[in-house]
Formats: C-alpha cells, structure tokens, sequence
C-alpha cells in the first residue's frame, strides 16, 4: 500500500509540475503567452472591442465547464496509465541507437558528408521539424479515415467547449499511437544525423527544446483549443494553420468535417486538398453526434472499445461472407 501510495503522490508531483515545465504545452508560460497574444491581436485588430472575446474565454462557464472538467481528468488518469506503460514503450532514444549502430556495422550505408557544423544543426532541425509535424499530420488525417481509429480519435471531438487542456482529451489508444509515431520518426532523424555527422551530432546531447517548437508554443500555440477564432488571413493559411482553421476541424457541423489536419504546417492540408481557411468572426459549435457527445468520463474510455469491437465484427463477417461466397462459385 505505501509503494502504491508513494507512486501515486510521484505521478500526480509529475503531472502539476508540467504547469511549470517550458517543455510542455500547457506550462504558465505559454499559458499565460496565448492571453497575452489573444488580447493583443484583438485590441490590436477591433480596438477596445477586441477585449470581450479575450474576457469570455477566460471566464469560468469555459474553464470549469463539465466538458473542461473532463479535460483535467483525462488529463491526469492517462498520465498514471502511461506511467505504468511507459518501460513497456518503445523509445525514440532506442530507435535512433539502433539505427546509429546499424551504420556502424556497416548494414545500413550512409554517405560520407562534409557540412559546416552550424549548417548540420540547421539541417538537423530542418528535417526534425518536418518529418514530426508530417508524421502528426498522416495520423491524424488516418484516425479520421479510419473507422477503426475514428472510434477512439472521436473522444478528443467531443469536447464541446476548448482550452489549451483540451490537447490533452485523448483515448489512451491514440496516445499510444501517438507516442510511437514521436518515437519512429524523431528516432529516426536523431538515428541518421548522428550517423552521417558522428562528430558533429552527439547521440545523447541532441536534445532539447526545439527553438520553432518553443516559439510555436509561445506565440499562441494554445489558442488552437480554444473559442477564439484567430485567423491568419488567407496567405499565411496558406503555409502556417491558425487557431481559427484548427477550430474548423473541431466544428460538429458536416460542411467543416476532414478538414485542417496539419499542426503547424498547412502544407500537407493543401497537398491533400483538406485545407479550408478561418475566419475571425466565424461561429463554430463543438463537438461530435452520437453516444459519445454526452458520454460521461468512464463512457470516454469504454465507448470507443464497444464501437470499434462492432466494427471489426462487422468486417470479419464481411470478410467471411465474401470467402464463402467465393468459394461456393468457384464449385
């Protein structure tokens, strides 16, 4: 009982000092950045006018709202689930040790380059960012394509209001999903430059809060869940997705549905043809239909598993039918 209590107290330490840690997206920091930016575009935009939507969301019918509330639970229950799963987990350091001692021995080749160090760790961040903000993009566009993943992604829509915590209303699945997806493809960058540039990318100092991830969090980054609509204008849309297009994606209206899938870029969404421009005075009511809408916290997590069981039923039978059927023409 005193082990279980000891690691219950370490993982709720662990979970209220992410409000302190510039690492996570819900740090006071960037917290308190995405007031300052809100107020400041619409005081800057629409004047003294601008000062009510930034007074609204920071209201409590927002931030203690039943499905905000849900927010803040998911948020610590998964932390303790993933506490528990966590050595079980493939990491992207064993990734990238893998693949950095593969070039070692010979079994993968990597070419012999030459580069300026500042110009390897440019690259390196380059190709960091792009291969995660892609990789978060091709998941995220399968969990809506996908039956199967729809049915655990739709806990994250059915939240009917927004705030920065809301990043955090996922189904465990998707975490995991999530969680190898950062794995693989961080790995994998990490695995390649310490291996090309052995002398200029150290495997285990590689590390550190990325300087576009730091802005990014900085400059508004939460205001993506939340009910202010902040559009970019169409020409950087066009490039870079704002609060106000990730708010679209979040619309329970069937017009804004598959759309706006990217985090940071919006190059994927048009390469896709899933980009749709925000508007800042665009009227958007959250959320999903079905069961799951109105589902209370222990329906969040078992839901999703009843629906995708009807699902892989429904398909299995499929499958069997058309076997039958096929090999009862071909007597």
């Amino acid at each position: 009982m005193a082990l279980f209590f000891d690691w219950f107290t370490q993982n709720l330490n662990e979970a209220f000092s992410e409000l302190l840690n510039p690492k996570k997206r819900v740090s006071i920091l960037y917290l308190l950045s995405a007031v300052v930016f809100a107020i400041t575009w619409y005081v800057g935009k629409y004047g003294r006018q601008g000062l009510k939507p930034s007074v609204q969301w920071l209201s409590p019918s927002v931030w203690w709202h039943a499905s905000s509330r849900q927010d803040y639970a998911l948020w610590l229950i998964n932390k303790f689930f993933f506490s528990l799963l966590a050595p079980k987990l493939l990491s992207q350091a064993a990734i990238a040790t893998w693949i950095y001692y593969q070039g070692l021995s010979g079994v993968i080749s990597f070419p012999s380059i030459v580069l300026a160090t500042h110009w390897v760790i440019a690259l390196f961040t380059l190709s960091f960012f792009l291969l995660d903000d892609f990789s978060r993009f091709l998941i995220h566009w399968l969990m809506h394509r996908s039956p199967l993943l729809w049915a655990f992604h739709q806990v994250h829509h059915s939240a009917t209001t927004m705030t920065p915590f809301t990043v955090f209303r996922t189904h465990p699945i998707e975490g995991l999903l999530f969680s190898l997806r950062s794995a693989i493809s961080q790995g994998i960058v990490i695995g390649l430059f310490a291996a090309t540039f052995p002398q200029q990318i150290s495997l285990f100092t590689v590390y550190g809060v990325l300087v576009s991830t730091y802005f990014f969090n900085l400059l508004g980054a939460n205001l993506r869940h939340s009910t202010l609509p902040i559009s970019y204008g169409k020409s950087i849309e066009s490039v870079f997705i704002s609060p106000a297009q990730h708010q679209l994606h979040h619309s329970l209206n069937p017009i804004h549905f598959d759309c706006n899938f990217g985090v940071t870029l919006a190059v994927w969404d048009r390469l896709f043809g899933t980009l749709r421009y925000g508007d800042d005075h665009q009227e958007i009511q959250f959320g999903v239909a079905g069961k799951i809408r109105n589902a209370k916290l222990v329906g969040l997590y078992c839901l999703p598993f009843q629906i995708a069981w009807r699902i892989f039923i429904r398909k299995l039978k499929t499958t069997l039918n058309s076997l039958y059927n096929t090999l009862t023409t071909s007597k």
